[in-house]
């Protein structure tokens, strides 16, 4: 295998590799900045039926016996055929109120790991709060009595599946549409390296072979003149080599 095919495929496997991670990273960003909008509208939304609620709950009503609570939910439900559920929650974990087939679906299985995600959306900044798993998105918003005390938690699951599908969308457009110019470019430069790397070549074929005949006496001495000075600098380090382990042998 010759040293210039040796560094063309170390060249073009660097390229590959490089654009790879070029998609890669590209597609992890975008599939990051979408889930950070889509968290960002569902804080609106969650925050604005938390206004809601609070606003019946001013009126010296509880949440239990909030009548317009259901109402509010289905309402933000129906908003977008993405959100699985909505649920309100006690403090003690237990559903209140609920909207959609899939709206404990995501919720942790006892109460008390839902009372657990209580006390964190509790504790919040910014009046929301957030949480993400494999299937789905849920962002949830503390509800206040007047006396600035959490009695309950609204939440909104939404389908994670939903986000997947259009980051792969992106990334097959990205593919389809950025194919054709990456193959025309991965070829230019293949091309630009056979120009610019076969002389280079060549000149180490040449001093490979000069250095593996330089040992044979009956071999004839190149006829550039670079490599006839390389080579009598060679025959002179190996000489002088030779002399000093005798040297050091006969010590």
């Amino acid at each position: 295998m010759s040293l210039f095919f040796k560094l063309g495929a170390a060249i073009a496997a660097i390229l590959c590799f490089s654009i790879a991670l070029v998609v890669v990273l590209n597609f992890a960003k975008f599939e990051r900045t979408l889930v950070e909008l889509q968290q960002s509208r569902l804080r609106v939304l969650a925050l604005d039926a938390k206004a809601s609620t609070e606003a019946a709950i001013d009126l010296g009503l509880a949440l239990p016996s909030l009548r317009d609570a259901q109402r509010i939910i289905s309402q933000v439900s129906a908003m977008d055929p993405d959100i699985q559920g909505v649920v309100i929650l006690d403090h003690q974990g237990n559903v209140l109120f609920q909207s959609g087939l899939h709206a404990t679906t995501h919720l942790p299985g006892s109460a008390r790991g839902r009372a657990a995600w209580f006390e964190e959306a509790g504790r919040a900044r910014g009046g929301a709060w957030s949480h993400t798993n494999a299937s789905a998105l849920m962002v949830g918003a503390p509800i206040l009595n007047p006396f600035n005390q959490p009695v309950g938690l609204l939440l909104i699951a939404y389908d994670r599946r939903a986000i997947d599908e259009r980051a792969r969308e992106f990334l097959y457009t990205f593919a389809r549409q950025a194919l054709w110019p990456l193959a025309g470019g991965f070829a230019l430069v293949c091309a630009l390296m056979l120009v610019l790397l076969k002389p280079l070549g060549q000149r180490f074929q040449e001093l490979e072979t000069a250095l593996r005949r330089t040992g044979d006496p009956a071999h004839a001495a190149p006829a550039d003149e670079k490599l006839r000075a390389f080579q009598h600098q060679y025959q002179e380090a190996s000489a002088a080599l030779s002399r000093a382990e005798k040297s050091v042998e006969g010590s």
